[in-house]
């Protein structure tokens, strides 16, 4: 879009958009990781899912900064980070890094869908670099053999993507995730932060969960964890969620009321207080 050409988008999300701090890299194994950073304290990170990216926790930069360090990174092949294969080994290690390179201390780290399956992968390490983990509408993972060709669905979702263009196909999308009726300034900033996905950076992280399956790492998970489930979630199929909270019995467990599944953003308040009670409440004996 051209400086001369109308923004689709409301002049309010505009003015959050650019009160956000640039976009900062950091080189992971040889690749560039983007992130972006706001405010002092106690560090959070937060990972986005398949229809995010960095921006995606606009409100939680702007509302959690004055007391945190929010940090949120775009995941391989988001933002301006580089595309990896479609491994969860492999993408985990990108998150490895970033967390070693940013080297935080007592870090939470809130992984949202298809970051909640990364946050849960790294949570499970012998020795994990994190002090505590939330889990945010998200799953084990769909355990797939690795010569299992693409969904029709998400084919048909790149084949939208590259001929709708990224606005028409962040909006349509958007009102497929959230819980109705919704805020429209939600909706809004859900369609706006979808439009910004990239085909081959969808296509990666998509076979990457079709592949991915987690069912034996959330026993070794040992730092304290909370579990986020959206009770109107249009995404995560009800036994799949059903499957997670049998996986993690150790967890302090929460259903969010009245929303889908980007809670983040339908019902913001709601959802920061969660997570800060949790940080604040939680034990700190296993932090590194």
């Amino acid at each position: 879009m051209s400086s001369q050409e109308p923004s689709p988008w409301s002049a309010p999300l505009m003015e959050l958009v650019r009160a956000l701090p640039a976009r900062q890299s950091v080189e992971v194994n040889g690749l560039p990781i983007s992130y972006r950073s706001m405010g002092e304290g106690r560090p959070i990170l937060f990972l986005h899912g398949l229809l995010g990216s960095a921006d995606s926790w606009l409100f939680q930069l702007h509302d959690l900064s004055s007391r945190y360090q929010i940090i949120s990174w775009d995941a391989p092949g988001y933002g301006q980070s580089a595309e990896v294969e479609p491994d969860i080994e492999v993408f985990a290690e990108q998150l490895r890094g970033f967390i070693a390179k940013l080297a935080l201390p007592s870090l939470t780290v809130v992984g949202h869908s298809m970051g909640g399956t990364l946050a849960a992968r790294v949570a499970a390490d012998p020795e994990p670099r994190i002090g505590r983990v939330i889990l945010s509408c998200t799953h084990p993972g769909y355990g797939e053999p690795l010569d299992t060709p693409p969904t029709a669905k998400l084919v048909d979702r790149i084949r939208a993507l590259k001929e709708e263009g990224g606005e028409a196909y962040g909006r349509e999308r958007a009102t497929n995730m959230v819980a109705h009726p919704v805020d429209p300034f939600a909706l809004e900033t859900a369609a706006y932060v979808a439009s910004g996905t990239k085909a081959d950076g969808l296509f990666s992280a998509t076979r990457m969960l079709q592949f991915a399956d987690l069912r034996s790492f959330y026993e070794k998970i040992t730092i304290p964890m909370l579990v986020l489930f959206a009770q109107k979630d249009p995404v995560v199929r009800p036994e799949l969620s059903a499957e997670l909270r049998a996986l993690t019995p150790q967890a302090t467990q929460k259903a969010l009321p009245n929303v889908g599944h980007a809670p983040y953003l339908e019902d913001k308040e709601n959802y920061e207080q969660v997570i800060t009670s949790f940080i604040e409440h939680s034990s700190s004996h296993s932090e590194p």
